[in-house]
C-alpha cells in the first residue's frame, strides 16, 4: 500500500512538471519572440539628411535637440566622407573615383525606441524634426515600419492565443491527475468523515501534499528549462540576443504559482465532491 502511495505521488509530481513544462516551453517562446520584435524595430533606421555648411556647434545643437524629444535610442552622426567610405565598402569598390564627387550628404542615423515605431509616433516624429532648423530631408522606410508594425502585432495576438488554450489545457490536465490521485482514497476519505472528523481536518493533508507535489513538479520543470536554455546557445550562438532574465523570472514565479494554486483548488474541490456523496455514489 505504502509503495503504491509513493508511485501514485510520483506519478502527480511527474504530471505536473510535464503539463509546467509545456507551458513554460511556450511561455519561453513567447518571450523571446517579443524580444525579437523590440530588437527588429529598436535597429530601424530613421536618417535625417542635413545641411553640409552646418558647423561643428549646430551639429552637437540638433543632436541636443533629437536627445531631449526622447524618441532616440541612440543618434549617430554620419560626415559625407563616413557615408562614402560605408557605402563604398558595402559595394567593394570607390564608386566617388568614376563619379568625380561625393552625392552623399551628411545625416544623423536615428534608432528609435520602439515604443515610438507605431506609425502615428513616427508622424509626431518627423513633424519635430522638420521644425528643427538645418534639416534638409528625412528619410526612412514607412512602409517597411507598417509592415513591421502589423506583423508583429498580429504574431503577438497568435501566441497570446495560444498561450491562453495552452492555460486552459494546463488547468484540465492538473485537475485530472488530481482527481485520479484522490479517486483511490475516496474511501478513506469518507470513512474519516464518518467517525466524525470535520471537512478541513480531511482536507488539509491532502491540500499540503498537493502543493508539494505542485512545487516539485514546478522544480523538475524549471531544471529541465534552464538546462535547456543554457544549452541553447551552444546550437544557436545568436539565441542569447534574446534572453530576457526579468521575464524569464517572472514567468517561472507565474508557472510556480499556477502549479500551486490549480493542484490546491483542484484537491479541494475532488475532496469535498467525495466529502458531499453518498456512501453508494463511491462505487
Amino acid at each position: 500500500m505504502k509503495r503504491k502511495k509513493q508511485v501514485s505521488y510520483l506519478s502527480s509530481v511527474l504530471s505536473i512538471s510535464m503539463v509546467l513544462l509545456m507551458l513554460g516551453l511556450f511561455g519561453i517562446l513567447y518571450i523571446q519572440s517579443s524580444k525579437l520584435a523590440t530588437y527588429v524595430r529598436e535597429n530601424m533606421i530613421v536618417q535625417v539628411f542635413v545641411d553640409e555648411s552646418l558647423s561643428q556647434e549646430d551639429i552637437n545643437r540638433i543632436k541636443s535637440q533629437m536627445e531631449e524629444k526622447g524618441f532616440a535610442r541612440e543618434i549617430r552622426y554620419v560626415t559625407s566622407e563616413q557615408a562614402a567610405a560605408e557605402f563604398s565598402q558595402e559595394i567593394g569598390q570607390d564608386f566617388t573615383s568614376f563619379l568625380g564627387f561625393n552625392p552623399l550628404k551628411p545625416s544623423f542615423q536615428i534608432r528609435l525606441k520602439e515604443n515610438f515605431t507605431a506609425p502615428l509616433e513616427l508622424q509626431k516624429m518627423e513633424g519635430v524634426l522638420r521644425q528643427m532648423q538645418g534639416i534638409n530631408e528625412i528619410n526612412y522606410e514607412r512602409d517597411l515600419f507598417q509592415r513591421v508594425n502589423n506583423n508583429m502585432r498580429s504574431v503577438g495576438m497568435i501566441l497570446l492565443g495560444i498561450s491562453l488554450l495552452f492555460l486552459i489545457i494546463s488547468a484540465i490536465l492538473i485537475n485530472n491527475t488530481v482527481k485520479l490521485n484522490l479517486y483511490a482514497r475516496r474511501f478513506a476519505i469518507k470513512t474519516m468523515q464518518l467517525v466524525g472528523a470535520t471537512n478541513w481536518f480531511i482536507v488539509k493533508p491532502f491540500v499540503w501534499q498537493s502543493i508539494r507535489n505542485g512545487f516539485f513538479g514546478w522544480f523538475i520543470c524549471m531544471v529541465i528549462i534552464m538546462s535547456l536554455l543554457n544549452s541553447l546557445p551552444a546550437w544557436l550562438p545568436d539565441a542569447a540576443l534574446l534572453n530576457d532574465p526579468f521575464a524569464y523570472l517572472e514567468l517561472f514565479i507565474l508557472l510556480l504559482a499556477i502549479g500551486l494554486i490549480m493542484s490546491a483548488l483542484s484537491t479541494i474541490t475532488s475532496t469535498q465532491r467525495y466529502l458531499n456523496s453518498k456512501i453508494e455514489d463511491l462505487y
